[in-house]
């Protein structure tokens, strides 16, 4: 049995992790290059109720959620419709959800992970700008820009990062339940309401900051800025997840929604998958274990994102309006963390195709 093991990153998915490899007898380490757990922020903190209703032996956080979702808006150049869904999703406090998943935890805080070699064939030397730890396996769950997955993949050309950025602002909501999406060519930006009085506005583009001083002014939401953050996410399927005592987890692993860059319920999913893995000794089944579950997903998320890339307006009209006609599709079959199922249900429905146009050939080439 694997002795000592040190997981580099205490996000919610590393904790998640630790928490569950102490209820398997283990006595993890944490090394977190922050001063506390759940700050800085960087995350919507919307997630789907599959996260609490299908959670494992560890019980998250419940009096982190803020707010309950009923649906969303869709909007695109002056036109909108609603998909209603009631319960769908909520609005978490992501610092309190990740306080809650560090309970009782070993953390080293204020410790930058600086790289790994390995000791006499025998574990690793983990090299932090505040000492030097040993281990027998090495957790890389350092996020989006993972040191950890850059050592165990040299080369990730199957990696895509993209900018995002965020404002918490003070502003009056009108439908407290809903989320609001709005579709731009290339990108798309959220407006999630935490509250009766503060939302969460964010974009993912290749200039969010101009981006979002552009898209505040259009839509006219004003209020003070309480937060504003940014960052990076990383989409597509890692090469390898696990390989020779090294693992990844989380957004270190790509186990991130690619179409609306979610990664909580595939994170916590898939350290669920790890933790088992480790305690029956059979770390080398992780990577194909997870991906069986989620690489389709990502794949097709994946290429519905580059196909988007390169519609005009025309095309995103076209789509925006067969999703308008079809919202009892949306309403019965999307699912919030599995994007392809509703693209599967149209398939099925061939007395949608001669509407489709241009667009059919699309859909096939996206899940072929």
């Amino acid at each position: 049995m694997l002795k000592k093991i040190i997981i580099i990153g205490a996000g919610p998915i590393g904790c998640y992790l630790a928490q569950l490899l102490k209820l398997y007898g283990f006595s993890p380490l944490l090394i977190e290059e922050h001063e506390e757990v759940g700050r800085p922020v960087h995350c919507t903190g919307l997630v789907g109720k599959s996260v609490f209703s299908e959670q494992g032996r560890i019980k998250l956080p419940q009096a982190a959620v803020l707010n309950v979702i009923n649906g969303a808006i869709i909007r695109y150049k002056g036109q909108s419709f609603t998909v209603k869904r009631n319960n769908v999703a909520y609005v978490i406090d992501r610092e309190r959800f990740d306080k809650g998943l560090s309970t009782g935890l070993n953390i080293l805080f204020s410790h930058r992970f600086l790289g790994l070699e390995r000791f006499k064939s025998k574990g690793f030397i983990i090299d932090t700008d505040k000492g030097e730890y040993f281990a027998d396996l090495v957790i890389g769950a350092d996020g989006a820009n993972s040191f950890v997955r850059k050592i165990l993949n040299p080369i990730s050309s199957n990696i895509n990062s993209y900018k995002g950025l965020q404002v918490r602002m003070l502003t009056k909501v009108k439908q407290i339940d809903l989320v609001s999406v709005y579709i731009k060519k290339n990108t798309f930006f959220w407006v999630v309401p935490e509250g009766a009085n503060v939302v969460k506005v964010g974009t993912i583009s290749d200039r969010p900051f101009q981006d979002m001083q552009e898209f505040l002014k259009e839509v006219k939401i004003k209020g003070d800025v309480l937060e504003k953050f940014g960052g990076m996410v990383s989409v597509g399927v890692c090469r390898n997840t696990a390989k020779d005592n090294i693992a990844l987890v989380g957004d270190a692993a790509c186990q991130m929604k690619p179409l609306t860059f979610g990664g909580i319920y595939f994170g916590l999913k898939s350290a669920n998958m790890l933790a088992t893995c480790i305690k029956e000794n059979r770390l080398e089944d992780y990577d194909s274990t997870w991906k069986r579950e989620f690489s389709f997903e990502i794949k097709i998320g994946v290429k519905i994102k580059n196909a988007y890339s390169r519609m005009d307006d025309k095309d995103i009209g076209m789509f925006f309006k067969l999703f308008k006609e079809n919202r009892n599709l949306l309403e019965r079959y999307g699912d919030f963390e599995n994007h392809s199922r509703f693209i599967m249900e149209v398939i099925k429905k061939p007395v949608l195709y001669p509407r489709l146009g241009k667009l059919l050939r699309f859909i096939f080439e996206t899940i072929l």
